[in-house]
């Protein structure tokens, strides 16, 4: 729970940062690429994540691989995140700031999952089921999920709209399998 509202703050704390110096956007963009380097390089985790090793070597390590590729001031956020010995915490960080940036630029992520790609209009179509809980711009993310066999399924916050044909075969075989007939009568 501690490590939860750790990473909510210095989440909050970097997007007000960047809220103020007009940089929002550029701000997810460039945790986002420290992030997506970190999730396919293990190696570098495990060097940040060391503590014999000086923390003037593991900035100069960030320092050569992302000095081009983000901003200044988010990489003085990154180095605050070694001088607290915090670097584990950077991918949450970033899961987080997504989160609190959709709802400063009131965007509402909404997933489809579906056995096959569909199309912009029938995604549009879907969003029927969530429209009286959305206000805001929406960002469709349409996963596949071929489990499903068929059907949809829609999530939007907590909320969860399930037609899928999985789910309408799993309530089928429950109902089955209670034994309605019962000897002696």
């Amino acid at each position: 729970m501690r490590n939860t509202l750790l990473v909510r703050r210095y989440a909050k704390a970097f997007l007000d940062y960047a809220i103020q110096n007009n940089m929002a956007d550029e701000g997810l963009a460039d945790l986002e690429v420290i992030s997506t380097t970190l999730q396919a390089h293990r190696e570098l985790r495990s060097i940040l994540s060391q503590p014999f090793i000086a923390k003037k070597r593991k900035e100069a390590i960030l320092k050569r691989i992302f000095g081009e590729k983000i901003s200044e001031k988010t990489l003085q956020f990154i180095d605050l995140m070694l001088d607290k010995n915090r670097p584990e915490l950077i991918q949450n960080i970033f899961d987080t700031y997504q989160l609190l940036y959709n709802e400063y630029k009131n965007i509402a992520v909404v997933t489809i999952t579906t056995a096959i790609n569909i199309d912009e209009p029938t995604q549009q179509k879907l969003l029927y089921f969530v429209k009286d809980k959305i206000n805001g711009n929406v960002q469709i993310i349409n996963k596949i999920d071929k489990e499903i066999i068929g059907g949809f399924i829609i999530n939007y916050l907590d909320y969860q709209y399930d037609e899928s044909v999985r789910t309408k075969l799993k309530k089928l075989e429950a109902l089955f399998t209670d034994n309605l007939y019962v000897k002696g009568y």
